[in-house]
């Protein structure tokens, strides 16, 4: 017995390097762990939708079929995730099912990619951007590192030119086989990427660098992209040259430094810095200097550059910098915290998103809770100002600003202020901005919402909202006035939910007055919604929900182009009648309503249905016009978790 232990562990040993221990003196023993388990959650999500306002832009159909079950293996951790249908309608042109599949094991300390994955490195360099291909990380208590290589993006076509068929057109023509339209299409080449980083220290204090090499692949387009044979001094020239495309083959090479400084219990600080070579055309040549002393330098660098495969310096070439800093302050119960953040202009890395160019903005926030903890401040504050190379014509700083304020007095009674303010002003750039134009304005908004909750057999709340939105022009030498409009509404709300019954009911409703010159614009919104729960057990529930909103819009805007003598005429006719009819008056109603339905068995199996349709009569907005519009949605959706062993533990003897 006692030999057929040693050899079980010898064997799992080499297996899997995980020793199990055992003792002769035991007469029963367990493994300790089960040789294999899954978990997971298997589902699938069928959606059509409709609009007669966004033909080209909404798909009508798709449908999504996924699977994310992590296995283990004696205390490996094997996450897997796999997309195995991906159905995508545009103007119902469907497209090939697709198969996505994310492996990730998981061993100690060690995280293993395959197939479809994504990490997060630095905002600057690799942030999380997802890749086809391996990977691995490593997280320790002082040391940490991780890396990849994949493809970012599959080569595709993308269409830059709509036809003007509505979708019932669209569809009558694919069954007759008549979808012959030419679309000027323009691919993308396949984005090949590694990147790596190393952090070295505690998760209070540590220092972490990061890169990214990414380059597109000229030869992952198709042949008739390219001109193969390029003619030069009567030698043919075989390397294959982009064509006449406007997407252009590019390479990045991102370096990114991280510090994160923890100073005893109440100080933080941390730091962030990019730096990005980037070639928005590979096509173009490479740059060699001609020159002695820094020159030659420069070439060596480039050179090694090169040799490394890291990066080609090319005419067209660019190098930016980037960076963030934040110290926090916390001593209780008031947290402040100090930020700053620069982009140079046309910074850009191909595993990242998101970065406000040419601009830095500095930031501060604090907050802090008074009277036992029944109420709460923050302020915010934020001051952000363009043009960091100076060339352009002029600078636009703003400035934002917020106030929040939440009280409660006792159980039943709460309160919640809030103002925010933000400023806008255009400075001196390479021009002097002439004072009839500058732009200089500032926005306030108020907003007052007390609530109260009323607690007998049932819980009732009620609640109520005022709200004031002012934008005011400050620079009365503007020659068209400024955009100056008032907003002012208010909301009533009360919710209860009737325990015997299981039944929940709300309703609100909420009115707005805007006013600028020239225009007014009244809105009334009245909603309400229901719940009921049919099935209330413990394995079992099934729930309905259903939902009506109704909206109606009153809008009179001047009419401008009118000469004098037609003045002339509208003074007497509003003398006369006690109206001008040189007022537009607009009224229009929007309707939306939606009914859906959810079970759930057991926690295992998770179903929803929903269907809804909307019409938005020419909703106008003082600066934003939606144009009318029918909204046309169904969903079903269906999904199955589960945590079974599918081999127990044995008992050995």
């Amino acid at each position: 017995m006692k030999r057929r232990i040693i050899l079980l562990n010898l064997c799992l040993l080499v297996l899997f390097g995980l020793p199990l221990t055992s003792t002769a003196q035991e007469s029963e023993m367990h493994t300790l762990v089960d040789p294999l388990t899954v978990s997971g959650i298997v589902g699938t999500q069928i959606t059509s939708s409709w609009n007669n306002a966004d033909l080209h832009y909404n798909s009508p159909f798709s449908a999504i079929g996924y699977a994310n079950m992590t296995f283990n293996v004696y205390g490996i951790s094997v996450p897997m995730s796999i997309n195995f249908i991906n159905v995508n309608a545009k103007q119902f042109s469907f497209s090939e099912p697709s198969v996505m599949i994310n492996f990730r094991p998981v061993w100690k300390r060690f995280t293993f990619h395959f197939g479809t994955s994504c990490m997060n490195f630095s905002n600057y360099t690799y942030n999380g951007i997802s890749f086809d291909g391996v990977g691995m990380e490593y997280k320790g208590k002082k040391f940490r590192f991780g890396g990849f290589y994949g493809n970012f993006d599959h080569a595709t076509t993308f269409r830059t030119e709509l036809d003007d068929r509505d979708a019932i057109q669209f569809l009558s023509d694919s069954l007759l086989g008549m979808n012959n339209v030419a679309y000027t299409t323009f691919p993308q080449f396949k984005r090949k990427a590694y990147a790596a980083h190393m952090a070295i220290g505690s998760t209070r204090n540590y220092v972490d660098i990061s890169m990214l090499h990414a380059a597109d692949d000229l030869n992952s387009l198709p042949s008739e992209w390219y001109m193969y044979n390029i003619y030069s001094a009567e030698v043919i020239d075989t390397t294959l040259v982009v064509r006449d495309s406007t997407i252009k083959g590019k390479e990045n090479l991102a370096l990114g430094l991280k510090g994160h400084f923890t100073i005893g219990k109440h100080v933080m600080f941390e730091a962030n810095l990019g730096a990005s070579l980037f070639t928005p055309d590979i096509t173009r040549e490479e740059i060699v200097l001609e020159g002695e002393g820094d020159v030659e330098m420069a070439n060596k660098i480039m050179g090694g550059f090169r040799k490394a495969g890291l990066f080609n310096v090319r005419y067209g070439s660019e190098i930016r910098f980037a960076g963030d800093a934040l110290l926090n302050l916390n001593f209780k119960p008031v947290t402040a915290t100090l930020t700053y953040r620069f982009v140079q202009p046309d910074y850009t890395s191909l595993g990242a998103n998101g970065f406000n160019q040419n601009a830095q903005v500095y930031g501060t926030h604090l907050s802090t809770s008074l009277f036992n903890n029944t109420a709460f401040l923050s302020v915010n504050g934020f001051l952000q100002r363009d043009n960091l190379d100076k060339k352009q014509l002029y600078t636009n700083q703003v400035g934002s600003y917020a106030v929040n304020w939440n009280n409660f007095f006792g159980d039943n009674v709460g309160l919640s202020v809030m103002y925010n303010g933000v400023t806008q002003k255009q400075l001196n750039g390479v021009e002097v901005v002439p004072e009839d134009i500058r732009v200089d304005q500032i926005t306030h908004s108020f907003d007052l919402s007390p609530s109260y909750t009323l607690s007998l057999e049932s819980d009732h709340t009620f609640s109520l909202d005022f709200n004031l939105l002012q934008n005011k022009n400050r620079n009365k030498q503007l020659e068209w006035g400024g955009f100056n409009v008032t907003t002012t509404s208010f909301g009533v709300g009360y919710e209860v939910y009737l325990m015997p019954s299981r039944v929940s009911l709300n309703a609100n409703y909420d009115y707005s007055l805007s006013r600028s010159p020239g225009n007014d614009y009244n809105s009334h919104s009245l909603s309400g919604g229901t719940s009921y729960r049919f099935i209330d057990k413990d394995d079992l529930t099934l729930s309905g929900n259903a939902r009506l909103v109704m909206a109606f819009n009153l809008e009179k805007s001047e009419i401008e182009e009118i000469d004098e003598t037609g003045r002339q005429v509208l003074d007497y006719l509003a003398h006369r009648v006690g109206a001008r009819p040189d007022t537009e008056i607009t009224n229009d109603l929007s309707v939306a309503a939606r009914l859906g339905a959810s079970l759930n068995y057991k926690d295992h199996h998770n179903a929803s249905v929903y269907f809804s349709i909307s019409n938005y009569s020419d909703n106008i907005i003082i600066g934003q016009h939606v144009a009318v519009n029918t909204d046309v949605r169904f969903m079903v959706e269906y999904s199955y978790s589960f945590a079974s062993r599918l081999i127990k533990s044995k008992k050995i003897k």
